[in-house]
């Protein structure tokens, strides 16, 4: 029987992000409506070389594709980690489509420790550092070291080191 011993779940933003964040896709959406107002209700041309009307219509489009799709890997993503007594998973959705399993047979040893996002692996994600293995955060400076079988490293980000190295332990039988 599959018994659980960690679940944490983290996402990306603080408020001040999501204040900061919000006012950042306000700005071109407000200006794309104003454009909008200017050229199809007052029918003037927007700005000093107008666009034509296809061609605003084609641009704002774009443009709320792209805050759509950014807003939503932003604020959207969920990293979820299970340590149970048979393995580790971590979800990181919607950048893994399936979990990502590190079965305890496969695991050689594990530690908390606290790493530097920028310097090691280019901030927070799914990111590759050189020489530091492949990286599942989110925030902090806090995470699980994976070392595994044939020298891969592993580092899974969490805000409750000391809960997710005891159920580690657990799983593995250390304690």
């Amino acid at each position: 029987m599959k018994r659980i011993f960690f679940t944490e779940e983290q996402k990306f933003g603080t408020p001040t992000l999501y204040i900061v964040m919000g006012l950042v896709y306000l700005l071109p959406m407000s200006i794309f409506v104003y454009a909008f107002y200017c050229q199809f209700i007052l029918h003037i041309p927007f700005g000093n070389k107008p666009i034509s009307d296809g061609g605003l219509i084609i641009m704002a489009s774009l443009v709320l594709v792209v805050l759509v799709g950014s807003g939503y890997l932003l604020f959207g993503s969920r990293l979820k980690t299970i340590v149970s007594n048979d393995q580790l998973s971590i979800t990181f959705k919607p950048l893994t489509f399936k979990s990502i399993v590190f079965h305890k047979s496969d695991i050689e040893r594990f530690e908390i420790r606290e790493y530097k996002p920028m310097k090691e692996y280019s901030g927070y994600g799914v990111k590759q550092g050189k020489g530091y293995g492949k990286a599942y955060n989110v925030s902090g400076k806090v995470g699980l070291q994976l070392y595994l079988k044939g020298n891969k490293k592993v580092l899974i980000g969490t805000q409750r080191g000391d809960a997710f190295l005891r159920a580690m332990k657990k799983m593995m039988g250390v304690i």
